[in-house]
């Protein structure tokens, strides 16, 4: 699955290009639920393993197609609303644990409590698709003849674009850091802060419940205080919370640290996404469309997945060679990394004389 979503990036910045943001992501979104069921339906590995890849090309699909979405959305609007999105997918990644979890409680079997899933989401994606296209959105925004900077880490003819490699480490390192939390939190409260399975299981649930919480108001923070002051302050709070709850390796410590990471990583994301989208279109004169925007994205995506599926196995390793708080303290230097690289981040939302210039009703 993993592999497939990172196949799909490349081809997922094209097919925007050619067919819009818009369609993609609800043809995408079509897809992944028809595919949702399957793995429960098939019983021979080979074919489990083909499956699986299509999932994960369907779901990195609709990941970039709703991001340059989304940075089309954030351009119409004289406010920052990229945090509020983020936080709805995270909301849903709560939602999704919860029915599983509820669903496993009460017995019910995962194929059917998938095909359930499936019928449920279907009707969401189809008032999505009503809403986007009463929105006045694009269903194919139009690319200019003339040929335009290609939107990737290194630009053709010369050198790597500094300020997307930037925005890449940034996704890297926060990618990193989450799917490290996700695997090693409750083995590090476990087996270092003597907590209980029980309350171990509670450490990533609590970073995420942050991350959700903060996303919700992030927009609001970030437009009231400044992008960069608020995210520095949170992301250097953040790591030096990490670096002491390690240090002392006590479990309440170690949750209010879990919920300073939280609430400082929570909008890292998401503003790299809208700096990439802005990025693009000022390279690209402001004429491209979807065409800049899916090819920063994508990278964005590939750049950022890669530290996801590299985390764990890493910090795995780093702990057999030295041990699990040493290995997480890699996390604190990555934090730290991102609160140094936050400026990339910090352009303030379109004006609104700007925005009604650019999409004049």
């Amino acid at each position: 699955m993993s592999c497939g979503v990172l196949l799909s990036f490349p081809l997922a910045g094209k097919g925007a290009q050619l067919v819009g943001a818009r369609q993609l992501a609800l043809l995408a979104g079509g897809v992944l639920l028809l595919m949702l069921p399957m793995p429960f339906m098939i019983g021979i590995v080979p074919s489990l393993v083909l499956v699986m890849l299509e999932v994960g090309a369907a779901l990195g699909t609709m990941q970039v197609a709703m991001n340059v979405l989304a940075v089309d959305v954030q351009a119409r609007v004289p406010r920052p609303v990229m945090s509020s999105l983020h936080g709805a997918w995270s909301a849903g990644g709560l939602a999704g644990a919860g029915a599983g979890s509820l669903a496993a409680h009460a017995g019910v079997a995962p194929l059917a409590h998938l095909v359930g899933v499936a019928l449920a989401l279907a009707a969401v994606l189809a008032a999505a698709a009503w809403l986007l296209v009463r929105a006045g959105l694009p269903a194919r925004a139009a690319v200019p003849p003339s040929p335009r900077p290609s939107m990737s880490f290194r630009r053709r003819g010369s050198r790597p674009d500094r300020v997307l490699l930037g925005l890449g480490v940034i996704c890297f390192c926060a990618f990193l850091t989450e799917g490290a939390l996700a695997d090693w939190s409750a083995v590090w409260l476990h087996d270092h802060a003597k907590a209980s399975e029980s309350r171990a299981a509670l450490g990533y649930a609590v970073f995420a419940g942050a991350m959700t919480t903060m996303r919700m108001v992030g927009d609001r923070l970030l437009a009231a205080f400044g992008s960069v002051r608020v995210l520095r302050l949170f992301t250097a709070l953040g790591a030096a919370a990490l670096a002491a709850a390690l240090a002392l390796a006590r479990v309440d410590g170690a949750m209010i640290a879990f919920v300073l990471l939280g609430l400082g990583m929570a909008t890292v994301v998401p503003s790299a996404f809208a700096a990439a989208g802005r990025h693009a279109d000022a390279l690209a004169g402001g004429a491209a469309g979807d065409a800049s925007a899916a090819r920063a994205v994508a990278s964005l995506s590939g750049f950022g997945y890669t530290g996801l599926l590299l985390g764990p196995p890493l910090i795995g390793w780093l702990g057999q060679v030295t041990t699990l708080t040493w290995a997480l303290g890699l996390l604190v230097l990555l934090v730290a990394a991102i609160a140094a690289l936050v400026p990339l981040l910090g352009e303030q939302a379109p004006r609104l004389d700007a925005v009604a210039a650019a999409h004049p009703t």
